[in-house]
Order: structure tokens, then C-alpha cells, then sequence
């Protein structure tokens, strides 16, 4: 059914019946019409100015469509097209699609991008389910539950789960179904969602991408890595290559590897948990050249197999050093910080006393700290620290109580990390 809002189109989608049709929900189409790509497809191509799209509880059921990607998002060289499937095409301006509640309403996308907001200008996905991905045979191709590329997008209180793809497929290629990622031109602001169980990084963002990133649960759940297929096999938020983003009050956990800011990436990351990690929590890493900038403060990092967070960033990076580096956290002579962080509990798995192929195995693992980098106050309590390198200095757990209340204070006002770990043990939940 259509209807028009302060000049917006309002259609309202049943799953009972072809999507984006106006027939009465009585008029159950056959399965084949119902799975056709072209019904709610057909509908997004002719909404060029402002609609809200309205879907009713149920499960709406996409099929994969045939999309050369006319970039490489996570190539050195971009310029590559790569062949992917896309279930969902979403350009134009001003365009919504919503459901009452992510619990009620579930998008099976079939297909490698799920969702793709591809030029779209002012553009939302609110309250649904992305779920069901199915993993590309090329390897290059970002694979995710929502892609994002030369648009401007809101992502809010949507739950973006079980998009594993087969085994035989990842296998092969390695990489997995991401949850929300972050292409050329994609400007994101991805808010209280939840985020589970998909086969790659949580968020990813590539090449040109800027996000806000603010109260999310962030969770791999089986914390799969290697070869074996499930949730939690990437970076549970990860900014690579010149992408920005502010990170703040997310919970991460699960994950092969929590928060990542690497080669020229720029980032904001504030009262964040980082928990139950297998390898690192937070690392800030140059790739031998790069010159990334990272405000990293008042973060908990409670529970890793490998280093607590590791800084390996040389200061005069190979490269060309008058290259422009946007309005990110911090200038070229100031490349950010690690300040107020408690960390906790890592160091845990001797399989990376060695520091390979991760990090020495510290709470806070000094690899390359570049000049000007500034490292205050902060919080280790409990950790393991093997072998010879220089340890960091831990608080007993009364000491540690007591200096970790202003954070904990900060924390708790994320309903974001309500369910923490982190917090049930030190700040007593909520």
C-alpha cells in the first residue's frame, strides 16, 4: 500500500506478497514470484527522490543477482572490478527501509553484498534482520550484510547475524561475510545495532570510508579462527588503508581480534570493551609505512590470548610525507595517543609467548611507538607477562578498584555494554 507523508512516498511491504506490490496481503503470490529479485527491486529503481519503505513483521526473501563491483575495496590498487552477487540495491536520495523491530522483521539476502546503498544520498536501514549471506567465490570481493559505497547511510538498532556462507566456499577463499562495510565515498553512521555471528570482521571499513560507530554489540560468538567456519573469524571493527571513523561505547568480544586502526587510517577510539578475544584487543599498526592516527582512551580490553593492545607505528613512515591526510583525529605531527585504557587478563594463550605472529606477549606491547605518541595513565591488573621484555606494572585488585571508578562510571552509561562481562566482574553489571 503507498501513501504520501509530508511529500515523502510511503509504501508499506507485507512478505506475504510480492515486495513493494500494492496487493492486499490475502493475495499470496506463488514461491517463485515471491523470491523474484525484480518485485521490491523494481519498486527501490523508480524511487529517485525521498521514500520510506515499511516492511511488515515477517521473512522476505531475496535472490542474488549477478553485480560486477567496479572497485577492489581492500586491494592495494582499487582500480580492479571484481564479480560478486548482491541480493538488495538500494541509490537514489532520501530513501528509508524499516521494519517495526529487528526481532520481527528478517531479510534473507542470499547473496554475498546482502544489502548494497550504491549512490545513495541520505539513505536508512532501520529495526530489520540482515541475515543469510552466502560467500562469494572471489576472494577480493567485500563480502558483507550491509555494503556501503558512495553513499551517505544511517544504520540503526538493525541485527545483522549468522551471515557465515558455506564451508566450501570459505574454505577456499579464506575471507568470510562481513557484518557493515565501509567502501569508497560510503560516509556510515551505524548506531545500536547488534552485530553476530558473521563469518569476517564485525565492521570494516576500506579505501575512503568514514563511520560513526556508537553502541554496538559487536559479538563472533563462536569465536571461530583458521580454517574452521563460523562467527568471529576477522577484526571485530577494523579501519584499514586512509578510512576515519570515531568508535565509541561498542562491545566487542568473541572475535579473533578486537579493534584494529591500520596503515593510514585515522580514528577516535573512546569507551569502548573489548572481551573474550582470541588474539589482540586493540591494535594501532603503520604496516611497516603507513602513518594511522589513534586517539585510543578510556577503553577496557579484558580477556585476550595474545597482547592486550599492541602500537607499532614507525614515526617517519616509507612513503611520500606530504600526501594530505583529511580532517581525521590528529595532524601528521601528532598521531594520537593511549591514555586512561584498563587492561586486563591478557596474554593468556602460551601459544603467542613467542610474539609471533601477533605481538609480544605484554598487557601493552610496544612494538614501534612513534614520536609524540603520548602513553597516561593507564590501568593492568592480572595480567600474564612471559619471557624477558620489560613488563608493564600491575595494580592488586584493591588498588586496581579503586583507580578503575571513573571509567567504570563512563562505561555504564553505554546500554551497549550492559551485558559486559567486563563490567559484571568489576562494576557489578547492570
Amino acid at each position: 500500500r503507498e501513501e504520501r507523508t509530508g511529500g515523502v512516498r510511503v509504501i508499506r511491504v507485507a512478505p506475504d506478497a510480492p515486495l513493494g506490490a500494492t496487493a492486499p496481503a490475502a493475495a499470496t503470490p506463488a514461491p517463485s514470484e515471491a523470491a523474484s529479485p525484480s518485485s521490491l527491486q523494481r519498486v527501490l529503481d523508480t524511487l529517485a527522490g525521498p521514500a520510506r519503505l515499511l516492511l511488515a513483521p515477517g521473512q522476505y526473501h531475496l535472490a542474488a543477482r549477478d553485480w560486477r563491483d567496479p572497485s577492489c575495496g581492500n586491494c592495494e590498487d582499487p582500480a580492479t572490478p571484481i564479480p560478486a552477487t548482491v541480493g538488495l540495491r538500494v541509490s537514489g536520495r532520501g530513501i528509508e527501509i524499516a521494519g517495526v523491530h529487528a526481532d520481527s522483521v528478517v531479510i534473507h539476502t542470499n547473496a554475498g553484498y546482502g544489502i548494497l546503498f550504491d549512490r545513495c544520498d541520505g539513505c536508512a536501514l532501520r529495526a530489520v534482520t540482515v541475515t543469510g549471506g552466502r560467500r562469494d567465490a572471489d576472494g577480493r570481493a567485500t563480502d558483507g550484510a550491509v555494503v556501503v559505497r558512495e553513499s551517505t547511510v544511517v544504520l540503526e538498532a538493525c541485527a545483522l547475524r549468522d551471515n557465515l556462507g558455506d564451508s566450501a566456499t570459505i574454505t577456499q577463499v579464506v575471507v568470510g561475510i562481513i557484518g557493515v562495510v565501509g567502501r569508497e565515498g560510503a560516509r556510515i553512521d551505524v548506531r545500536g545495532c547488534r552485530i553476530e555471528r558473521n563469518s569476517w570482521d564485525g565492521i570494516a571499513l576500506y579505501h575512503g570510508a568514514r563511520a560513526s560507530i556508537q553502541g554496538n554489540v559487536i559479538d563472533g560468538v563462536d569465536k571461530a579462527a583458521g580454517a574452521r567456519v563460523g562467527g568471529g573469524r576477522g577484526v571485530g571493527i577494523g579501519l584499514t588503508w586512509d578510512a576515519e571513523a570515531e568508535v565509541v561505547g561498542n562491545l566487542v568480544r568473541r572475535y579473533w581480534k578486537g579493534i584494529g586502526v591500520f596503515v593510514d587510517a585515522r580514528a577516535e577510539v573512546r569507551h569502548n570493551v573489548v572481551e573474550d578475544v582470541l588474539t589482540w584487543g586493540i591494535a594501532y599498526w603503520g604496516a611497516g609505512r603507513g602513518r594511522a592516527v589513534a586517539r585510543i582512551r578510556e577503553n577496557a580490553v579484558f580477556g585476550t590470548g595474545a597482547c592486550g593492545a599492541m602500537l607499532d607505528r614507525a614515526s617517519d613512515p616509507v612513503g611520500d610525507p606530504s600526501a594530505p591526510l583529511g580532517a581525521g583525529a590528529g595532524a601528521p605531527d601528532a598521531p594520537g595517543d593511549f591514555i586512561g585504557n584498563a587492561i586486563v587478563r591478557t596474554g593468556q594463550n602460551a601459544r603467542y609467548d613467542s610474539g609471533e605472529p601477533y605481538c609480544v606477549q605484554r598487557p601493552l606491547a610496544r612494538h614501534a611507538v612513534p614520536a609524540g605518541f603520548a602513553i597516561e595513565r593507564n590501568l593492568f591488573h592480572d595480567n600474564r607477562q612471559p619471557g624477558d621484555a620489560a613488563r608493564e606494572p600491575e595494580l592488586e585488585r584493591a588498588a586496581f578498584e579503586a583507580a578503575l571508578a571513573p571509567l567504570l562510571n563512563a562505561l555504564r552509561a553505554y546500554p551497549a555494554l550492559a551485558g559486559s562481562a567486563f563490567l559484571r566482574e568489576f562494576g557489578g553489571g547492570r
